[in-house]
């Protein structure tokens, strides 16, 4: 079944004009911790998995905590701009609208939202095969994240020093 990806454009709009955007002072402690806790998910989800057998449900779980990692960076991303967001659709349409230069996927970050909801409000359960659809789209686009969080913290830091 194809889920229906609202567009990117109109997404943005109406997170801005309702009011889903709050401004929020940066805070690079916040970024540095959420950066952390999201290599930390992943390191320990990529140890556990290795023993996880390709016809399990188990690999939902692989995917939810990848989700969880993406969307702590995409946060901690935001902050560097002093935005948070009310939504995980509002913070990807808020990254993908005016970050465009990331590259990020617009329909994958919302196909991987839905999915996550799917798993979390309707007890889907995903095997293998499922997994695999997804996961060299969460690696790219989560270690481009990583990079530019990594080089945005030694910006700041630099900046601030001096």
């Amino acid at each position: 079944m194809k889920v229906r990806i609202d567009d990117l454009k109109s997404t943005f709009a109406l997170c801005m004009s309702s009011g889903k955007f709050k401004e929020k002072a940066i805070d690079l402690e916040l970024i540095k911790s959420l950066k952390t806790v999201a290599e930390k998910g992943l390191d320990f989800i990529n140890g556990m998995s290795k023993d996880i057998p390709k016809n399990s449900t188990d690999w939902t779980f692989v995917f939810r905590d990848y989700y969880e990692s993406l969307r702590g960076l995409i946060e901690a991303f935001l902050l560097f701009d002093g935005i948070e967001a009310d939504s995980h659709q509002c913070k990807n349409a808020y990254i993908c609208f005016k970050h465009a230069e990331l590259e990020l996927n617009w329909e994958f970050l919302e196909t991987v939202r839905l999915k996550r909801n799917a798993i979390n409000y309707r007890g889907q359960l995903l095997k293998y095969d499922d997994w695999k659809q997804f996961r060299l789209n969460f690696e790219l686009h989560i270690n481009a994240l990583k990079n530019v969080i990594g080089e945005k913290m030694k910006e700041e830091e630099s900046r601030r020093v001096k």
